[in-house]
């Protein structure tokens, strides 16, 4: 293996930055043990961005060689600059920061954010299309010849240097090949600083990007988000008691519930047209505008929807001609605001007779892609269609937005490999007109799957996806698990190799939504790689910044394997199906451990409060756990999602315990979803699942409904709805379902559907408990 040389992959790029004498044909910007002969300066008028260029740029080269480089203001003697002091400077050595990019030198979209390094005499020119632009280029100068690295927030590698040189003959431009960047990632936004030093110029939603930091020149204004705002601008609460007609017709009635607008109804237009307008003047310093369908299904069949879909061959044409209407009003007030609207799900086809305007951005989402191998090289049918579609959108446009998926969303922690796609995507995406990127990794919690690593390749990548990978990778594992780094390559490479292995079969695509059944990760494999990390932390053991990165790592592996191996109910009659219980609870402690350490850790998207409360009763768990064979589970152990605002546990003297899983009124979403992998059932074996439910009705109406879902099909086993007349203000065991259990299942249950007045029909639906119990 080549990891003698690897692991000093920073160290040696550091040391070839700064050699042990200066060379003929360089500029030598700061030596050790020398005071400075270099100083930064400024125009007076600069921008916060180019101020802060300033002293990131002072800071890191004194960090590096422990000399201070003034900061002078230019055409000005000593005072104030920022918080900081303006120094006067010494004689003509100096970096200059400017902003004054020629228009030639990058197109529009991309000049803010562009930048040309060049050596003239003795001075280093750091030149942008903006203060922004200036941030951009001194980072890169930090990085190329400095050997800073920003791996994460925590993070940072700043190497001991004897002297920073710069070649005399340096003379480049960087352009971006994204207009906007935006790796969706915790650490990227919630840390405005972290994400600037990787060159990230988009805060779609969480911390913005402020002044001082370029600023975001890619937000979305007015409420108007970058999906399902159709709803925010005609309110069926507002609207649709006095206009049904304002609303989609399916199946011979307007709906209200879930649905979208009638697109060709002209007041609906002039409706929505006014509110576009309104959200703008309230809010008109933004870029975006989200105008797109909502999250569900149910677009209007009325005759004249269906025609002009029948016209454009595509559900997208009623959608991109009423865009194209809003976008004509809203371009005659504001020249400069861009309306985004979705291609996504039913709408994702382009049409074949509309052209979007000027002014309007369609978004395409990546959702049901397989993510082992780039989409224009998967053999997954979902990536062919995304290829064919995103290609027939980029001969229509110059200016595509796509949201991509990084994660697992079921499971942020999970090993899921798809590292060897994200470059050949962004290559794929820029080659079809793509201009800005939205790339929705584990935004609501610190280490997922090598998120770090794919949060840092993404935002390098979005810059240039030509860089080449190897290097990048060499340059994250040596800096960021330092000793650690040949076992946790070992095994990252092992993990893409089998993913790939695996879905190099159509049948078997890596989706956003797997469960932990992937048979590309064997036990055996789960086994071997928590011996790896095992490896990794002892070698850093040592090195407290290191040690705590390696240790969040295993966090995948050792979740996986405890998701698999810990067993609520072993029905299987067999002992050795489960993780013993001694391994089970030093596992669940260790994972506890590492939560309650990081303190940000997010399992998946819909909160799974249920896992960690299943660890906590593994980790406390007896040698011999007491509800091995009993079929039944508490309601503590099958847990809510969203607590709190789907649904909470309560104090219920009816209950067998005192306590019960209460479900509130304010929805009927799947709210209880207890994954089948829990379960150890004796394979082939048919089972009914029930449920000790006590409905507290308010009217006649549906009570609540619950089943059983296979994720990897995405279809139902099958359901049973219950009615308010069936369910007495009493407990009782309701059967939910016969069938034989699979690998890939949830079993879910929901408060009733709402009435056609759009409330409830239950005050709240209590569950006690669950039981597994063979159909024979």
């Amino acid at each position: 293996m080549k990891w003698s040389a690897t692991i000093r992959a920073v160290a040696a790029l550091a040391a070839a930055a700064g050699a042990t004498s200066a060379v003929a044909g360089t500029l030598v910007i700061a030596e050790r043990g020398k005071a400075a002969e270099y100083s930064i300066v400024v125009p007076p008028d600069a921008p916060p961005s180019q101020g802060y260029a300033a002293e990131e740029l002072r800071d890191f080269v004194e960090k590096a060689t422990g000399v201070r480089l003034p900061i002078v203001v230019r055409g000005t003697g000593n005072g104030e600059w920022g918080t900081g002091n303006r120094e006067r400077g010494t004689g003509n050595k100096a970096i200059v920061l400017e902003t004054n990019l020629r228009a030639s030198e990058s197109p529009r979209e991309t000049m803010p954010d562009s930048f040309r390094l060049r050596v003239d005499g003795d001075r280093l020119l750091v030149v942008g299309g903006s203060g922004r632009g200036v941030l951009y280029g001194v980072y890169e100068v930090l990085e190329r010849f400095a050997g800073c690295r920003w791996y994460a927030s925590w993070h940072t590698v700043v190497p001991l240097l004897d002297r920073i040189v710069i070649p005399d003959d340096l003379d480049e431009t960087h352009i971006p090949a994204f207009a906007m960047r935006e790796p969706f990632w915790f650490d990227v936004l919630r840390h405005p600083e972290f994400a600037a030093r990787l060159r990230v110029n988009s805060r779609s939603r969480e911390t913005p990007l402020g002044e001082k930091f370029g600023g975001d020149p890619y937000r979305f204004g007015g409420g108007l988000v970058n999906a399902h705002t159709f709803e925010e601008l005609l309110p069926s609460a507002r609207y649709f008691d006095e206009h049904p007609e304002y609303f989609a017709l399916v199946d011979g009635r307007r709906v209200r519930e879930r649905s979208q607008p009638c697109l060709t109804n002209p007041d609906v237009l002039r409706v929505v047209t006014s509110n576009v307008l309104e959200r703008i003047r309230r809010d008109p310093g933004a870029k975006f505008y989200g105008v797109s369908q909502n999250d569900c299904g149910n677009r209007c069949q009325c005759p004249d929807c269906l025609a002009v879909e029948e016209e454009e061959g595509s559900p997208s044409g009623p959608i991109d001609r009423f865009v194209n209407a809003v976008a004509d009003e809203v371009g005659k007030e504001f020249p400069d605001a861009l309306i985004e609207t979705l291609a996504y799900s039913y709408s994702q086809r382009a049409p074949k007779k509309t052209v979007p305007r000027r002014n309007v951005v369609p978004c395409l989402c990546s959702i049901d892609c397989d993510f082992a191998s780039p989409i224009d090289q998967s053999p997954f049918e979902g990536s062919a269609e995304f290829r064919r579609d995103i290609e027939e959108w980029g001969r229509l446009t110059d200016f595509l937005y796509v949201w991509d998926y990084t994660t697992d969303f079921a499971h942020y922690a999970m090993p899921w490999a798809n590292v060897y796609s994200l470059q050949g995507n962004l290559r794929f995406f820029r080659r079809n007109n793509v201009k800005a990127i939205f790339a929705q990794g584990a935004y609501q919690g610190r280490h997922a799957d090598f998120a770090e690593l794919k949060a840092w390749l993404l935002a390098k990548w979005m810059w240039n996806p030509d860089l080449p990978a190897e290097p990048l990778l060499d340059d994250f594992f040596a800096g960021y698990y330092g000793a650690g780094a040949p076992f946790v390559r070992e095994y990252f490479e092992r993990l893409h190799r089998a993913q790939q292995d695996y879905s190099s079969d159509p049948a078997h695509p890596l989706r956003v939504f797997d469960g932990i059944a992937n048979p590309a990760l064997s036990d055996s494999f789960l086994a071997e790689a928590a011996g790896l990390w095992r490896m990794a932390e002892e070698a850093v053991k040592d090195d407290p910044a290191t040690s705590y990165n390696v240790r969040m790592g295993a966090f995948s592996v050792d979740y996986l394997r405890m998701e698999r191996g810990f067993k609520l109910l072993n029905l299987s009659r067999n002992p050795g199906a489960a993780l013993p219980p001694n391994e089970a609870r030093a596992l669940a402690r260790s994972l506890l451990s590492r939560m309650e350490e990081a303190g940000d850790i997010r399992l998946a998207e819909p909160p799974r409060e249920n896992i960690v409360a299943n660890w906590r009763t593994a980790a406390e768990m007896p040698d011999q756990p007491d509800c091995a064979d009993s079929g039944e589970l508490e309601e503590r152990l099958v847990g809510v999602m969203n607590q709190g605002t789907w649904g909470d546990f309560v104090d219920d003297p009816l209950a067998e315990d005192g306590r019960a899983l209460k479900l509130f009124n304010t929805h009927y979403q799947w709210c209880v979803q207890l994954p089948l992998s829990r379960i150890e059932f004796e394979p082939g074996v048919k089972y009914t699942l029930r449920a000790r439910v006590r409905v507290d009705s308010r009217r006649d109406g549906m009570a609540f409904s619950s089943g059983v879902y296979a994720t990897d099909e995405r279809k139902s086993r099958g359901q049973a709805v219950f009615t308010t007349g069936q369910t007495p203000n009493e407990y009782a065991w309701y059967d939910i379902l016969t069938w034989t259990p699979g690998a890939e299942e949830y079993a879910w249950m929901a408060p009733g559907v709402f009435g056609d007045d759009g409330k409830s029909s239950v005050n709240g639906v209590y569950l006690d408990k669950i039981a597994f119990v063979r159909a024979d």
